[in-house]
């Protein structure tokens, strides 16, 4: 028996992975172009007990083949067109994130999978509320083509369950963030927070004036290992919260760690969305562990542990 994670030598599949394997699951990796950076980063030495599968989720015998060679189970379902390339090619982002989503639930409905958890986004909200937590059921206001179609995403998960019984939750992490992070426009932040400061760089921190939701990979990661062996839920999709605080706070945070940081905050927002939880731990028994400063702290340690530096904190 196994639990396959689609996206799962990713960012978020990673963190994932961790967890599954922490469980003491067995875990199959299926991937469109696998990699080991963010693996190895995120899992370290048990990476090497994850079997990867190169496949594509347009192509349902593929998946189908993955899951009956390995007895699976469980699905995680991670892999996505992301926000860059939905904007950059919203067809190949609709053969993805909607015919590629359509595939996974026909087939946990004709394979009998005892459940489906899939990553929504936080984008279905489009980023509206200010400080004002994010309720579950609140209105969706998508801004792009990304958001438009995980919002397709949650409609088909609603159908199928509705009609045929599919056990599938879909979970909408705030912001993510931890080793592992790709060179998207929240790992560039990160990496003028954490990264350049840990090596003595200046930095230029952008989105001053925002109040990111902080959330670890590591919490992510528990969040759907939870989701996966949860009771059943009431509700087909779930806010993820993490620890929501002040750009300026963070800054003052690093600062703190490393009195010499040479850091300019840029004024503007991101646009982040900050999450009311509270079904979330009703439902599945998530509440986030760490806290913003535990998050920065750790990623900056890596950094400097990686460049032979002396720890901070």
């Amino acid at each position: 028996m196994a639990y396959l994670v689609t996206g799962g030598t990713g960012f978020i599949g990673s963190w994932v992975v961790k967890s599954l394997l922490e469980r003491g699951h067995k875990v199959v990796a299926f991937d469109w172009a696998p990699g080991r950076h963010a693996l190895d980063q995120v899992v370290g030495k048990r990476a090497d007990e994850v079997t990867i599968v190169q496949g594509d989720l347009t192509h349902m015998h593929r998946v189908i083949e993955t899951i009956r060679e390995h007895k699976v189970t469980h699905i995680a379902h991670i892999a996505a067109a992301g926000l860059t390339l939905c904007h950059a090619n919203p067809v190949h982002a609709v053969q993805i994130n909607g015919l590629g989503f359509a595939n996974m639930l026909e087939i946990c409905r004709s394979m009998d999978i005892e459940r489906m958890v899939w990553a929504s986004s936080a984008g279905v909200f489009g980023g509206n509320w200010g400080d004002k937590p994010v309720p579950n059921d609140a209105p969706f206001h998508p801004r792009n083509v990304y958001a438009g179609l995980k919002i397709l995403g949650e409609t088909l998960a609603a159908q199928y369950h509705d009609a045929y019984g599919t056990d599938v939750i879909g979970l909408r992490y705030s912001f993510v963030n931890g080793h592992g992070m790709p060179d998207h426009q929240g790992g560039r932040m990160i990496k003028e927070l954490c990264e350049k400061t840990a090596l003595g760089q200046p930095a230029t921190v952008p989105w001053g004036d925002d109040t990111p939701d902080w959330l670890w990979g590591g919490d992510a990661g528990e969040a759907t290992a939870m989701a996966l062996e949860a009771k059943p839920t009431k509700v087909r999709a779930l806010n993820v919260p993490g620890d929501s605080a002040p750009m300026s706070k963070a800054v003052a945070y690093v600062k703190s760690l490393l009195p010499d940081a040479d850091i300019t905050v840029q004024p503007g927002k991101m646009g982040f969305s900050r999450f009311d939880g509270s079904v979330t731990e009703k439902e599945i028994g998530y509440t986030p562990k760490w806290t913003m400063e535990m998050q920065l702290r750790e990623r900056i340690n890596r950094v400097r542990e990686e460049n032979g530096l002396p720890l901070v904190g």
